[in-house]
């Protein structure tokens, strides 16, 4: 892959072995939820099965200071996989954090987390959760939302598509609506698009296939439908991209702070019920981020450290959030470096697990 001076700024070929993963991980929503249930996944206490709950914050303290943490060396990846798929379902941007998310930011429940999420770091499970983008293994999947028949077109379902100039324009109409509707109704929240990735667009998401998994994104996809089928198409990475790799929210915030786009009022009743706070925020200009970048890869640490949590810019006078982007997803902005191969594959969800459908 190609690289940039923003490339060597953030270091996005190298592992960065001083930084303190665990607490990183542990400082955001989504890793902590992650960790709390990979501990209940190896207790043995009954409390940790209800799915995964204990019924009080005492109760889950107490459940996960007793786990074995060295059970968690031995799960395999799909064991690992599944409460992570579990805690990227339950991520919600545009309300309040859950009960649960509340116990785990506790001082008491994050060191109860500390064991364990040095030991899933440790883990061989977890070995290539900091690299970037595999390009020999890229998947798109498509998942039918509705009852109608899977669509015959090689390239997944969308429900809008347009190209990111259009995405843009989108965009700032829409802070405009939200100003006129804040002066008219200053009292009320409005919810809209929480998220900040470049959707709806013409750009693709992609995650890579691992071993008996089609593509990823069927474990690991947020506010998930439930769906229990998939079509999947094969990607080719077409010569050398560029991609930017998001591992930590430092990754995020560079990212923003170089091509910001401000959303004040748009994301403001959104962002402000899942982190509680009024700030001046900002997405990436995704316009500006294509001239410079073909893809934007978020590694399995970046979606543990970075989303759901407010991140505060250098250069600009105000924070970003990272919503809506799946874990090991990579948003491809210049569409002609991916190709979706002609025919997909099946996969169908059975007593938990996906495996590929007969013809």
């Amino acid at each position: 892959m190609k690289t940039t001076d923003l490339d060597a700024e953030v270091g996005v070929e190298r592992s960065d072995t001083t930084l303190d993963y665990a607490t990183l991980v542990l400082a955001s929503p989504r890793g902590r939820f992650f960790c709390a249930n990979l501990g209940y996944l190896c207790s043995a206490d009954e409390r940790a099965a209800n799915p995964y709950r204990p019924y009080t914050l005492a109760d889950a303290v107490e459940v996960l200071q007793g786990v074995d943490v060295a059970a968690l060396a031995e799960l395999s990846e799909s064991e690992v996989l599944d409460p992570l798929g579990f805690a990227t379902d339950w991520a919600r941007y545009w309300q309040p954090p859950d009960e649960e998310d509340i116990w785990l930011a506790t001082p008491q429940a994050v060191a109860a987390l500390r064991p364990i999420a040095s030991a899933m770091w440790a883990s061989a499970a977890t070995q290539w959760w900091s690299d970037g983008v595999d390009t020999s293994c890229q998947r798109m999947v498509a998942h039918p939302y509705s009852a109608d028949e899977f669509p015959e077109s090689a390239l997944p379902y969308r429900s809008e598509s347009a190209g990111l100039d259009l995405w843009r324009a989108h965009v700032l109409e829409d802070e405009e609506r939200y100003r006129a509707w804040r002066i008219e109704r200053p009292d009320n929240r409005i919810g809209g698009e929480w998220w900040s990735i470049p959707s709806p667009s013409s750009a693709l998401e992609t995650t890579r296939a691992r071993e008996r998994l089609g593509a990823l994104e069927l474990l690991l996809e947020e506010d998930s439908s439930g769906c229990g089928e998939a079509r999947v198409w094969p990607v080719t990475v077409r010569g050398n991209p560029r991609v930017y790799e998001i591992r930590t929210p430092a990754d995020w915030a560079r990212l923003v702070d170089t091509y910001p786009l401000a959303v004040p009022e748009s994301k403001r009743s959104d962002w402000f019920e899942t982190t509680g706070e009024y700030r001046d925020w900002f997405i990436p200009d995704w316009v500006a981020v294509a001239n410079d970048f073909d893809a934007v890869h978020l590694t399995m640490l970046g979606y543990l450290t970075t989303p759901g949590i407010v991140i505060p810019l250098t250069h600009n006078r105000g924070a970003t959030v990272l919503a809506g982007w799946n874990p090991d997803t990579t948003w491809w902005l210049n569409t002609d470096c991916v190709y979706a191969e002609d025919e997909p594959v099946l996969w169908r969800r059975d007593d938990e697990h996906w495996t590929t459908a007969p013809s």
